[in-house]
């Protein structure tokens, strides 16, 4: 950007005014200061513009054990003993009688776990369970007795082989039946172990072992913490279940009882082992627990009728009355109101499957009227570009299936992170250039979205400052430009961690990504309407309350387009206003701002926040308040001067009380 451009985004917004006393005491005690300032002219009597909350949501996709062994509670790696599940996560021990993994038709399963008894004991045993102390866990198996009497137990020890708990489990004669247990822990161990032990003689078969906190069994099987710190977000919407997870996910596998649904390993990250124990009203039910508006992401990867219907069904399941055919299935799985979802996506990231713009159009073409009948009152996504220098793509989806689609969802990541900075400026000029092409196009009522977005291959402030940009930035591009989504959302610490996420943890606590306290600190204090912005330094000069009183005619010194970005938001009655500033540079720098007219605050609070790392500051397990804001209470008036520390993220919230 360019002075000229400067000088409009911040000339346009105010006309001059002599600083107050107070305002003139504080920047003449800036003025000794060679820091480059930064001038923000905010005239409280221009018109504003409305900015959509639905900037900040977020997305789950199942990767890297987001859901399965982080989010979704269940304790027990390799429930149903399928694929290498049993080798890679128990340990038999025999004496007297043998364990083996043997071909079974339990449910879905194909694989059981027989014990075989001669007057023996064998026991299966899975480390790495985590207990709190005084709490009550509940879990079950299934099993099967295959002849004679043998006893089953359930044995807890803690990590130094100390008996904490055993449960005598109650076995019937005959065909597969479901065993449940409960105990209370009496001890705090993260490297608990739990052990199935039969004795005497015979053998038995066992099938599906769940354990959990019997608190959170009963309210959703939602990680308490991880539920807390996407809680915390306070996301708009939540999009699910992918990502490219959603181009092969089988959403009837993932309904009905939990034992019952499908077993599928991840392919598309890392094959890891998945028994859909969190599916589609599981994620409903943590929506409706965050306050968020559930997106689908649906699986598209062809024109056949089967393929269309799969994905029809889905939303009849979610939500049909329960008087139609899969409004009854909705219902039998303990869910009779329908869920209303309103945000359909048709698949995700399509070029990575082959499609080219044209075909991926065809698609859309044939799903987009098939799901404005089934849910007339929802909003369709299409897949934009996944690449900044790729509009044909986006521009080609638009000219051929822009009557089948609301809004066109693209993703824009950054993979050096290094460009931390610079990255904002080339996302943000293809998503102008996108923007203009939708407004002369024969579909100008298109929304556009971002529904991935990040710096990768970092977790470290870098992705912070980077975070913040972006959403200032898209915060700045309404009204046309009305949802965001970061990706990723959880990441488990066995993972490779290079790749950003909001959340890392292990299987007991987490710590915030970069990004993380960026998104938290912006929502919890969103105001909707678009007030003022501006972007660069320039040189400090001896007077600069003269400089602002003369911004019209003055000529800034030492213009530097790249080192801060500043913004100004309000409420609809200006009872609040916020401005929000990030400084992408090793040096200080200063936002001056200079408030104006009939809704400017005679009396006021101010809170100020704010974050200032090294750039390569990392959160981790061991110090996860890394990123903390700092909060003080500055002296309000209506000429303030905001310090921005190096490599800092401020946001000043004033609050009127006339």
């Amino acid at each position: 950007m360019d002075r000229r451009h400067f000088l409009r985004s911040t000339v346009a917004l105010t006309a001059t005014m002599p600083f107050s006393s107070i305002g003139a005491q504080l920047l003449q005690t800036h003025e000794a200061s060679t820091d480059p300032i930064t001038v923000l002219l905010v005239d409280t009597d221009r018109t504003t513009r409305a900015i959509n909350r639905g900037i900040y949501g977020q997305f789950l996709e199942h990767i890297n054990h987001s859901v399965e062994d982080g989010l979704f509670a269940e304790q027990i790696r390799g429930a149903g003993f399928e694929g290498k599940d049993f080798e890679a996560f128990w340990t038999p021990t025999s004496d007297g009688g043998q364990v083996e993994l043997v071909d079974s038709s339990f449910q879905n399963s194909t694989k059981a776990v027989r014990m075989h008894l001669q007057n023996g004991r064998v026991s299966i045993s899975q480390k790495r369970i985590f207990l709190e102390r005084g709490i009550d866990y509940d879990g079950f198996l299934w099993v099967k007795q295959e002849e004679g009497s043998p006893h089953l137990s359930l044995h807890v020890f803690s990590s130094e082989n100390k008996p904490i708990a055993t449960v005598l489990l109650n076995l019937k004669q005959g065909e597969w039946h479901r065993v449940p247990f409960h105990f209370t822990s009496t001890v705090h161990d993260t490297q608990a172990s739990i052990e199935l032990t039969a004795t005497g003689r015979g053998s038995l078969l066992l099938d599906f072992v769940s354990l959990a906190r019997a608190d959170v069994r009963r309210n959703g099987m939602f990680r308490p913490d991880l539920l807390k710190a996407l809680q915390d977000l306070k996301p708009a919407f939540i999009r699910w279940p992918g990502g490219s997870f959603a181009s092969t996910y089988r959403w009837k596998e993932g309904i009905g009882p939990y034992e019952a649904r499908g077993y599928h390993p991840n392919v598309f990250w890392g094959g890891y082992s998945d028994y859909y124990g969190f599916g589609t009203d599981e994620f409903l039910k943590l929506c409706k627990t965050v306050g968020a508006e559930p997106l689908i992401t649906l699986k598209a990867q062809n024109t056949s009728e089967a393929e269309v219907q799969y994905a029809l069904e889905w939303v009849h399941y979610m939500n049909d009355p329960p008087t139609t055919e899969w409004g009854k299935v909705r219902a039998a799985n303990g869910h009779v109101e329908p869920h209303n979802v309103r945000l359909l996506q048709i698949d995700n990231e399509p070029m990575n499957n082959g499609f080219t713009a044209e075909s991926y159009a065809a698609i859309v073409n044939i799903f987009g009227p098939r799901l404005r009948e089934v849910a007339p009152n929802a909003k369709i996504i299409a897949c934009g570009q996944k690449r900044s220098n790729d509009m044909d793509w986006s521009e080609t989806v638009i000219d051929l299936a822009g009557a089948n689609f609301d809004l066109l969802g693209c993703h824009n990541y950054e993979y050096e992170p290094a460009n931390f900075e610079t990255a904002i400026g080339r996302i943000r000029n293809y998503l102008e250039k996108l923007r203009d092409y939708i407004r002369t196009s024969k579909h100008p009522h298109l929304e556009i979205g971002v529904l991935e977005w990040s710096l990768q291959h970092t977790y470290d402030w870098r992705a912070g400052l980077h975070a913040a940009g972006s959403l200032m930035m898209y915060e700045e591009l309404g009204p046309e430009l009305t949802m965001t989504c970061p990706a990723l959302l959880m990441r488990n610490t066995t993972d490779d961690p290079t790749w950003t996420a909001a959340i890392y943890h292990d299987h007991v606590t987490w710590f915030p990504g970069g990004g993380y306290p960026i998104s938290k600190l912006f929502q919890e204090h969103f105001a909707e309407r678009l007030v003022a912005t501006a972007k660069g330094s320039f040189q400090s000069i001896n007077d600069n309350a003269s400089l602002i009183d003369k911004i019209s005619t003055a000529i800034p010194k030492g213009w530097n387009p790249g080192s801060v970005d500043a913004l100004v938001t309000a409420s609809t009655n200006w009872k609040r206003i916020i401005v929000k500033a990030v400084n992408y540079e090793g040096r200080a720098n200063t936002v001056l701002v200079r408030l104006k007219g009939k809704n400017a605050p005679t009396s006021a609070t101010v809170t100020l926040h704010r974050i200032s790392k090294e750039m390569m500051t990392t959160a981790s397990i061991d110090h996860p308040d890394a990123f903390n804001p700092v909060t003080t209470k500055p002296e309000y008036t209506r000429d303030l001067s905001l310090p921005l520390p190096p490599y800092s993220v401020a946001l000043l919230e004033i609050h009127s009380l006339t």
